[in-house]
């Protein structure tokens, strides 16, 4: 299987880097840099040009939603019709893409960069025109770093960005948070991420593993006004569910937007 790889940013290379072995692949950015290091990281081939890419089975689209119109504009016509596309770009959707390229086998995946340590998570959605062997074959690439979820409503994709696809950052600037405040309390820089991080990753082996909701797990640690109560008890006052939604809700919207 031979798969181009246009746009090879933070995302790209998350999705990309623990497929090695399993295809042959071609990797183009504007810069060249990007393409370089993950076609080092694949031992695949980078591309200078895009008109120089061989023909592959399958093109993964891979860079900003903003610059996809002009992308479209180099690539239309490049792409063999027996080509599968897939895209990795937020709100963009399948009729927009089969438009824009002439293709009609378009699959859009909303991944996240968890995949690079083989924890991701890919949300999934073929158009028609893509067979099911295909989507066996994409889906067991994936599933080389991500566990997939295929979905039969389009729509579904823009509601999961902001949870699963955006979802990481904020578990990293909760960290950011934490740790910052530890070291404020007199613990060193080092040990207060190194702890934080270990906190975080065993608690979601927990939500992984425990048959239990994670409101029941949340409990499980928390005693009536103890420690761990008095904390809960500011974010509840503080609205944190309300800002949570907002969050999300503006998350949800921009996605929506990027699809016009």
């Amino acid at each position: 299987m031979k798969i181009a790889i246009i746009g090879c940013g933070n995302m790209a290379y998350a999705l990309v880097a623990p497929m090695k072995g399993m295809a042959k692949f071609y990797t183009y950015s504007p810069s060249g840099i990007r393409a370089s290091v993950l076609a080092d990281e694949v031992n695949g081939t980078q591309f200078e040009e895009l008109a120089k890419i061989p023909a592959a089975d399958i093109y993964m689209i891979g860079c900003k939603p903003q610059q996809f119109e002009e992308l479209a504009k180099n690539i239309r016509g490049l792409i063999p019709n027996s080509a599968t596309v897939i895209s990795i770009m937020a709100g963009i959707t399948v009729a927009k893409i089969q438009k824009k390229l002439n293709i009609e086998a378009v699959i859009r995946t909303m991944p996240n960069t968890p995949a690079i340590v083989g924890r991701g998570v890919v949300a999934l959605h073929s158009s028609c025109a893509v067979s099911p062997t295909i989507v066996e074959k994409i889906t067991k690439l994936f599933e080389s770093g991500s566990q997939v979820f295929s979905f039969d409503d389009e729509s579904m994709i823009d509601v999961i960005t902001p949870f699963s696809g955006s979802g990481p950052a904020y578990l990293f600037e909760l960290g950011r948070i934490f740790s910052e405040q530890m070291v404020q309390m007199g613990v060193s820089s080092e040990i207060a991420q190194k702890m934080i991080a270990q906190t975080f990753a065993g608690s979601a082996q927990m939500m992984v593993s425990s048959e239990k909701s994670f409101e029941e797990l949340r409990t499980d640690v928390t005693s009536k006004n103890g420690v761990t109560y008095e904390a809960l008890k500011v974010f509840q006052d503080s609205g944190l569910p309300s800002i949570a939604k907002s969050a999300i809700d503006a998350a949800y919207s921009r996605a929506k937007e990027l699809s016009l």
